[in-house]
């Protein structure tokens, strides 16, 4: 991937808090997952995994909700040849794979959990840490924070893991809640040439509200590979 359009990211950095970007791909009728599957696969093609990976090789720390590591129980992470690209620019040679989770139902016994290079972070309420296996918490470092809103979620990770980038990988509810915190300033969508239409599929965010209108949703590139095409926003909200 040494000539991959996304090798050279630049972002506009927040003061006392992570920059935030979502990573998703969609298919053309608007679903993210195919048959409730939200897995690397379902929807986008090898390369938009690959991706994937480029993407991740800029940021700190990943996060994924619960849901979405039950589907994909694997450590966040990017492969070798992306590690020293990482450590060049002065990154951690892997970044941080965080979950979040508020049940605490995890599965010791997940690839997540096995040798993982870095240990996992897991952000849960005090009744969620209750209900994580031991062999998870002994894996891992477990975080309990009473209210875990992505205010909350990002104050702890620039504060206790110095994370200046996060990049958020789903699922739908995670998405969602980012962006009606104001707290979403990129976005990084693959559309897949896919249709799925399933009425119980999900779509990028999901809540119970309207969401906010940005100030602005600005395009800052749009690139094509194959069928696929590559979309970067970046938004203002005030």
């Amino acid at each position: 991937m040494s000539e991959h359009f996304y090798n050279q990211l630049e972002f506009e950095l927040p003061q006392r808090r992570p920059f935030v970007a979502c990573n998703m791909v969609m298919s053309l009728d608007g679903r993210v997952t195919a048959g409730g599957s939200l897995r690397p696969g379902s929807i986008g093609s090898s390369f938009d995994a690959a991706t994937m990976h480029v993407i991740r090789s800029h940021f700190d720390a990943v996060l994924s909700g619960g849901n979405t590591v039950r589907q994909h129980p694997f450590y966040l992470g990017v492969p070798e040849e992306l590690e020293r690209l990482r450590q060049a620019r002065g990154l951690a040679f892997q970044p941080l794979s965080v979950v979040l989770t508020r049940s605490g139902r995890l599965d010791a016994h997940a690839p997540l959990f096995e040798r993982p290079p870095r240990p996992p972070i897991i952000i849960t309420t005090a009744a969620g840490a209750a209900n994580l296996p031991q062999a998870v918490k002994e894996q891992s470092v477990v975080e309990i924070v009473a209210e875990p809103t992505p205010e909350n979620i990002s104050s702890l990770l620039w504060a206790t893991h110095q994370v200046q980038r996060l990049l958020v990988e789903g699922g739908p509810s995670v998405n969602f809640q980012f962006m009606q915190a104001r707290l979403l300033d990129e976005l990084f969508l693959t559309l897949a040439p896919k249709l799925v239409g399933l009425r119980t599929d999900f779509t990028l965010a999901m809540g119970d509200e309207l969401l906010p209108k940005p100030r602005e949703a600005q395009l800052v590139s749009v690139h094509k590979q194959g069928q696929e095409l590559f979309l970067r926003y970046r938004f203002r909200w005030e």
